[in-house]
């Protein structure tokens, strides 16, 4: 994994300031941003385990930006673009630490960035023990995945995504994972892995498509808002984990809602639970 690179990288301001010692603490801040040459499509890859995240569209030519809060003796950031690649990498990556083994005593750092909204981009967030707040709309998401270990992550599509999300992959461990406005991404494909946590994914507005998600819960739960004026299939293989079937109707392969076969647009749910359940709400956003 590369690091902050200095002044050989043209296209790329970095400034370290703000150097602090507290304790056996050293923290610094730095700033990192690149400007956009082209609108080819690029990958990103943002690595955060723990502290405060944020990240929104960037204004103007930017490719992407990121301000840091550090511990220095055990953290390093890293803000880096490859261009042969065309890969974005973003973060903070612990020294002798991984995602899995990080706890809340390490959150007192912060990290916010920013991605051009021009640029179609395929991107994968690994958080840890973070507390985040995403604002994906605007962007021109063409894949998202998003692992999250003990996080506490909200993800919202406020504005329309400005390309056609394939599909989003969510792996949420002991995480509390809410993504609001979803109808919003244009998402045709979800696959959730829920651990002991909870996944919260709101298509209550407008679908562009019809949407499939092939959830499997251990021992967290799923809830899922649909508009009630979509279709909703529910394919269910559960041992002790289940939903409510009232204003569903069973039919050979799966439940189906009341007015299904009518509706112009469809959810689809396959679920495989062992103790973790699905709850579902019908609201219009």
């Amino acid at each position: 994994m590369q690091r902050i690179v200095g002044a050989a990288a043209a296209a790329v301001v970095v400034s370290l300031a703000g150097i602090a010692t507290a304790g056996a603490q050293t923290w610094r801040t730095i700033d990192a941003s690149r400007q956009a040459r082209d609108t080819s499509a690029v990958a990103t890859h943002i690595e955060y385990a723990a502290g405060k995240f944020d990240l929104k569209p960037a204004a103007g030519g930017l490719l992407y930006s990121t301000n840091v809060r550090y511990d220095a003796d055990r953290a390093e950031p890293v803000a880096d673009f490859d261009a042969a690649s065309r890969v974005i990498s973003l973060g903070v990556h612990l020294r002798g630490m991984h995602l899995t083994n990080v706890d809340d005593q390490h959150d007192a750092g912060s990290m916010h960035a920013e991605l051009s909204g021009s640029v179609p981009m395929d991107l994968s967030l690994e958080l840890g023990a973070v507390e985040a707040d995403l604002q994906l709309g605007g962007l021109r998401l063409t894949d998202l995945s998003l692992r999250s270990g003990a996080a506490d992550v909200t993800a919202r599509f406020d504005q329309p995504n400005r390309e056609r999300l394939r599909s989003m992959t969510l792996q949420v461990g002991a995480a509390d994972v809410k993504l609001l406005d979803v109808a919003n991404s244009g998402v045709s494909r979800i696959v959730a892995e829920v651990g002991a946590g909870s996944l919260s994914i709101d298509l209550g507005g407008a679908l562009q498509h019809d949407v499939d998600i092939t959830a499997t819960l251990a021992i967290g739960g799923l809830k899922l808002n649909v508009s009630p004026d979509v279709g909703l299939f529910v394919d269910e293989k559960t041992v002790l984990g289940s939903f409510h079937k009232d204003g569903f109707t069973k039919r050979a392969d799966g439940w189906y809602s009341d007015g299904y076969d009518k509706a112009v647009r469809h959810v689809r749910v396959h679920l495989h639970a062992f103790m973790g359940g699905l709850e579902l709400t019908r609201v219009q956003r």
